[in-house]
This record gives structure tokens, sequence and C-alpha cells, in this order.
């Protein structure tokens, strides 16, 4: 039976599995012959790794701060309280390592793979083994859709090695599909305001994959969400 990639799809699965190959590597330096180049490259690989997922979930998370603070000025009931200015959070970077991790990790693991010292055992310890593939395999996006308050609505998706999804949304009695954005990191965030003012409004979402500027494989379900309820 043919195996799924031994690579997480998902950026936030990416973490865990650098960590773990950055610290179990070392162990197998001398069996599979890696040099100390190489363990410095996974090492530096890893740190940015780390750093770049975990700057755009701050930039995420600070968007969406900024959001609720332009809507509390913009659209706030006169007499609320001042609210405070968003700060930016500051991370320190690692070592700036060339473009490519992804490309130059794969290149590393079909090197340990071909080495005559490898076995299952050592891939299984460093998670370069994929699992069993079940099911028929069509592409369509995974995902669900939470309504928010004022009116937003948060969309998650998994983008499975895609550069990203379609989002697409029908509200109210609206029967054809409105195209909203093109979302290469999940959440995307809806802060639409209602059709009616203050009133709750029933909205409806479906995604569908995008590679290379070229719409792939099947529409999502449709998530469906009331806001302001």
């Amino acid at each position: 039976m043919a195996k799924s990639d031994w690579l997480p799809a998902r950026e936030d699965e990416l973490l865990p599995w650098f960590n773990n190959f950055n610290t179990k590597i070392p162990g197998y330096a001398a069996t599979l012959d890696l040099s100390p180049g190489d363990l410095t490259s996974v090492a530096d690989d890893s740190a940015m790794v780390e750093f770049a997922v975990n700057g755009v979930a701050i930039y995420k998370a600070e968007q969406r701060e900024w959001v609720d603070f332009k809507n509390l000025e913009l659209y706030g009931s006169p007499g609320l309280p001042t609210p405070g200015v968003p700060t930016v959070p500051v991370l320190t970077p690692p070592t700036v390592v060339a473009p490519g991790i992804i490309r130059r990790t794969r290149d590393l693991v079909l090197r340990i793979k071909a080495h005559p010292n490898y076995t299952e055992v050592i891939g299984e310890d460093l998670g370069i083994i994929g699992a069993e593939q079940v099911g028929t395999g069509l592409v369509k996006p995974d995902g669900r859709a939470e309504a928010l308050p004022k009116h937003e609505v948060r969309i998650t998706f998994v983008k499975a090695g895609h550069d990203g999804v379609d989002v697409e949304s029908q509200r109210a009695a609206e029967t054809t599909w409105t195209y909203l954005a093109f979302d290469g990191f999940s959440p995307y965030l809806d802060n639409r305001p209602p059709l009616v003012p203050g009133q709750p409004e029933e909205r409806r979402y479906r995604l569908r994959y995008r590679d290379n500027d070229l719409p792939v494989g099947e529409y999502s379900d449709v998530y469906v969400v009331t806001t302001g309820a």
C-alpha cells in the first residue's frame, strides 16, 4: 500500500516535526555519515522554521487585535473607554539561512534513506516514514467556519501542501457565490458588516485549493454560521 508524505503539510505541525528531527539526528550522525555541517544546517533550518511559522501566527493574532481596535474606534458606541493601541511583539531572529528549507530537508532525507546503514527503525525515530494512505485521495479542502463577535467569521483550513485556498461566500438569501479572497495561511477572517446593520445574518462559505494561480480539485463542504445571533 502506498504511503503518504512523511513531511507534515500543515505548517503548525512542521514545528514538532523539525524539533524531533533536529533533536534526534545527531544520534545517527556516525551511523549515517552525517557531517558537522549537516547537523548545523538542520539545527539552523529548524530554528528558522520555528521563527517564521511563529512569526506568522503572531502577525495574525496582531492583525485580529488591530481589527478589533479599528472597529472599536470607527464603529464603537460613543462613551466607551478609549482603547489602548495594540503593541507589536518582537521576535529575535535566529541565524539567517538560505531559502529552500523544505527542499533542503527532503534532499538530506533522500541521502539518509540511500545510506546502507539506514533502517526503518531509524526512519520511524526521525519521522521520515509516511503513514499508510487510506481512502480515495480526492483533493478537497478540509476546514470550518466560526462566528465571532461583531459579525466577524473565522474560516480555518488545512493547506495539505497546496498554495492556499480560494474563499467564496453567500449571505442571507443570496443564491450566487461571491469570491472573497485567496488565502495562503489559515485562518481567513471575514469582517464584512452585515447586509442589515445590527441584524443576525446567515453566512455560507466554501473553499477550493489553488496552486500556481489555478484552482485544484473539488469545493469543500459548505460551512454555515449565523453572525450577530
